[in-house]
């Protein structure tokens, strides 16, 4: 007779998790089990997931949705582990085993990562300094880098996305000198603000400096989009992967932004 591994995750990780307050919410596929908790605005949960149906190895993750936040595994809190994914539980006795090492993980580690992952974490590039500045000098910056781009000059606003995308391709290159580094990242802000003087042309549609991250928003909250964000992830792409036909900010904005 085979284990029923869900009443023995709730048994073992679900009695550990409740002093937290975490509660069981479902089994995902046969394969991945979660527990939830909510604290304040911030929701978490706590994974146990078998790799496949076939294989019997296992991961415990940890989720949080506060901002800058994310997933967190074993190896990201346990230097031991680094780099280790799935443990092997191929006998019953070795999937209880297993779940009293997840269990003792969560207690002796993993709580006090949770509640660390309760608080926003600023974003790494758009930090309070570099979004005030953004905001004292959008203005500047547009007048800047508009002079050498002539971007705004364009008839179609696609085509504006895909000349910011060319900057950010021919500029891709960066290296470890501070003065160069700073130009780049002046450049991506010129990019960023360029980006918002397209968006905010359309009646309705604002900038938002005091969130997490600068916000554009439109009356359809569902076009807003991080200006700063898109053009710093358009630009690592072009940076760390070379390909010049991704198109980053057309592709991240061209619903957003319409002629």
């Amino acid at each position: 007779m085979y284990i029923n591994k869900t009443r023995k995750i709730k048994e073992i990780i679900g009695k550990v998790l409740s002093e937290k307050g975490f509660e069981y919410i479902r089994c995902e596929s046969g394969i991945v089990w979660t527990f939830g908790r909510k604290v304040g605005e911030v929701e978490q949960e706590v994974y146990i997931q078998q790799h496949t149906r076939f294989d019997k190895e296992y991961k415990l993750m940890m989720w949080s949705s506060a901002k800058g936040q994310g997933m967190c595994e074993i190896g990201d809190i346990i230097p031991d582990y680094k780099g280790k994914e799935y443990w092997k539980a191929e006998t019953d006795k070795e999937f209880e085993d297993l779940m009293i090492f997840f269990s003792r993980i969560i207690k002796e580690k993993g709580f006090d990562v949770l509640d660390e992952m309760l608080a926003e974490q600023p974003d790494t590039f758009e930090t309070p300094e570099r979004k005030k500045y953004f905001k004292e000098h959008r203005k500047d910056l547009i007048e800047k880098y508009d002079a050498i781009y002539h971007i705004l000059s364009m008839d179609s606003k696609q085509d504006q996305l895909k000349k910011i995308d060319e900057v950010l391709w021919d500029n891709r290159q960066a290296n470890d000198i501070p003065e160069e580094q700073e130009k780049v990242y002046d450049l991506l802000l010129g990019m960023a603000a360029i980006v918002t003087e397209i968006a905010i042309e359309k009646e309705g549609v604002e900038i938002d400096y005091d969130g997490w991250r600068v916000e554009v928003k439109y009356p359809i909250s569902v076009l807003n989009f991080w200006p700063i964000f898109v053009v710093v992830q358009a630009w690592l792409d072009y940076h760390i992967d070379g390909d010049r036909n991704a198109l980053g900010v057309w592709s991240m904005l061209r619903m957003s932004i319409r002629e």
